[in-house]
């Protein structure tokens, strides 16, 4: 067993829960923060109780998992979701200095300002283009000179409710039209393989900026189309832009994980095989 311990922040969200699923298939020491149904459950707004968490307990990692990414939420309301997307980590990243432990940060691909049919890399050009991302970007500035902080640029998905992958389930076994992106590209993994990169990349003492995605990149509309194939089913969709969307979004989101190969010693999957992952439950 590693003897390393985890604290996972935010572990009652998609995430979280599925890298605490990992955690124990490892048999690695951890413990859960979130507001019920964890360890310790704390509001992560009350700073004062978090530190006093860290003070009486001794952790080697800490994911922060943490975020609002309700991207018309974080738009409409940038106030009330400024606090858990840029305070919060900033907070961390100072006490971690005080604690001793590894900050691991979830971070986003929207952070990116992408050219067509270019995968971007780590050191590729960041811009916001709504407040989600200005807020992500803020955070990853507010913690990027500090030596012992991981920032983890990720996209996934899920079999969750209300997600992409559900949307197009839904659409095939009702047999109604799905209006799908042409236009919106992003290499997105099944959140368990996502999981299992993050806590593999942080027992590697690993630091600074890491791409998480597919080996590939694919647009919203592929994706579906892809996912129909593999579960032999025809879906129905109207193709569409990403424009149509009340809060505007990067287009070119797509992830080069060289970085991450290397780093890890392994072949990252394909969209294909990311499909084939989602799509076993509905077999």
């Amino acid at each position: 067993m590693n003897k390393l311990t985890f604290l996972v922040l935010g572990s009652n969200g998609t995430l979280g829960s599925n890298i605490v699923k990992y955690l124990k298939k490892k048999k690695i020491k951890f413990k859960t923060v979130a507001r019920k149904n964890s360890n310790y459950n704390i509001d992560l707004k009350k700073f004062k109780k978090l530190e006093k968490l860290l003070l009486n307990n001794k952790f080697d990692i800490v994911i922060n998992c943490a975020a609002i990414i309700d991207i018309d939420k974080c738009e409409k309301s940038p106030k009330s979701t400024d606090f858990i997307n840029c305070k919060l980590p900033k907070y961390l990243s100072n006490i971690s200095k005080k604690f001793l432990f590894k900050l691991v940060h979830i971070s986003t691909d929207h952070v990116y300002a992408g050219k067509f049919g270019i995968l971007n890399t780590e050191t590729s050009k960041i811009k916001s283009c709504n407040n989600y991302s200005r807020q992500k970007i803020k955070a990853e500035q507010s913690i990027k000179n500090n030596k012992n902080c991981l920032i983890l640029r990720v996209n996934f998905t899920s079999n969750n409710k209300n997600s992409f992958v559900d949307q197009i389930i839904k659409s095939l076994k009702r047999k109604k039209k799905i209006y799908l992106f042409s236009d919106m590209y992003t290499s997105t993994l099944d959140v368990n393989t996502c999981a299992k990169y993050i806590v593999d990349l942080s027992l590697m003492h690993s630091k600074g900026v890491y791409n998480i995605g597919s080996k590939d990149m694919v647009s919203k509309k592929e994706f579906a189309i892809r996912m129909s194939k593999f579960l032999k089913k025809k879906i129905i969709y109207e193709t569409c832009s990403n424009e149509v969307l009340k809060t505007k979004r990067g287009k070119n989101l797509g992830l080069n994980i060289d970085k991450l190969e290397k780093k890890l010693n392994i072949k990252v999957i394909n969209t294909n095989k990311v499909i084939t992952n989602l799509a076993k439950s509905y077999k």
